[in-house]
Parts: C-alpha cells; sequence; structure tokens
C-alpha cells in the first residue's frame, strides 16, 4: 500500500497530520452554537434561585445579558474558583444531609396575566443564551486552571446556590447598571 486513498493519502500519525485533506466542494466553517440552549436540570435550578434572589434584593429582575457579564466577571471567575475548592474539601455527610431535607416540591414558576410578559420568560422555561452558558464554561475553564480539574455540573451548580456567590453575583449586576448609567 502506497499510504493514499484514491488521490488523498491517509493521515500518518508520525508525520503529525491530523486528517486527511478534503473533499472538493466540502465547507470548512464551523457550525455556530444555537442562539438558545437548555442547560442540565442542576444549572438551571441554580440559575433561576440567582434570579429570583436578584429580584428579590433589587427589585429588578437580571436580564440574561447582565447574568452572563457577571459570571464572566474575573471577580466571579475567582471566587468560584474560592468556592469550588472549599466545597472540594468540605465532608460528604454534610452534602448528603442537605439533599436529605429538601422539598420534593418546590414551584418553579408563577404565573401573573396582569403584569404583562416576565422579562426572562425564556428563562423560566429551561432556555438561556448562549452568552449565559459560556459564563458558566468560563467558570469551569476557570476553575480548572485553578484548581488542577474541571469541576461536574453539580458541583458549579452548588457554588452558585451558596449565598455568597449569590451576594455577590447581585453585586456584580448593580455595578454593572450603575456603570451604564
Amino acid at each position: 500500500m502506497d499510504g493514499s486513498v484514491g488521490r488523498y493519502p491517509v493521515p500518518d500519525p508520525a508525520a503529525g497530520m491530523a486528517r486527511a485533506p478534503l473533499a472538493a466542494g466540502t465547507r470548512t466553517h464551523r457550525k455556530e452554537p444555537p442562539a438558545l440552549l437548555r442547560l442540565g436540570a442542576r444549572l438551571t435550578e441554580a440559575l433561576h434561585e440567582m434570579i429570583a434572589f436578584t429580584r428579590r434584593t433589587t427589585g429588578i429582575e437580571p436580564s440574561q445579558a447582565e447574568l452572563a457579564q457577571a459570571l464572566k466577571s474575573y471577580f466571579t471567575l475567582e471566587e468560584m474558583a474560592n468556592q469550588l475548592a472549599y466545597l472540594r474539601r468540605r465532608p460528604q455527610a454534610v452534602e448528603e444531609e442537605e439533599d436529605a431535607g429538601q422539598a420534593l416540591f418546590v414551584p418553579r414558576m408563577r404565573i401573573d396575566l396582569k403584569g404583562g410578559p416576565a422579562r426572562n420568560s425564556l428563562a423560566r422555561a429551561g432556555y438561556f443564551q448562549r452568552e449565559v452558558a459560556e459564563g458558566l464554561l468560563a467558570i469551569r475553564r476557570h476553575a480548572k486552571a485553578v484548581l488542577g480539574n474541571a469541576p461536574g455540573e453539580a458541583a458549579i451548580a452548588t457554588g452558585l446556590k451558596s449565598s455568597f456567590i449569590l451576594s455577590e453575583i447581585k453585586n456584580q449586576i448593580l455595578h454593572l447598571r450603575s456603570a451604564r448609567k
């Protein structure tokens, strides 16, 4: 065998060639991810809690763009890495006790037909803008760089639900709002 298939060479792992050349007429651009994404149940719950906490404390519900900016800020990335490091050192029995005390049914959405459409109706339905998912990925990448390995969805969701992180993200959103004025 001469190392080719038809007119295209077979990749040689020793030469470092990752793949064979593309056939004529093949497109090389990558497909862009969708504008709206469904996240895992734990992350969705954590983001809903974040939206509700910010609405309760500031009186104004944050938009998904504000959430995304707050999640991507360096301050949030550092604080989440610290929170994830703390959660890794925490005994496992404490987490099991917390899970056992959770209610079986927690209402997720309140329908108010008088107030008009909600600001985050897509988020309440579980659909988040790509920027929010990119913010969560930034947290994961930063935690991997700081801690050595990437945290899973459950660890990130638990970190986002901590009262300290909720308060810090709310403060980041307030800072972003005051900077716009």
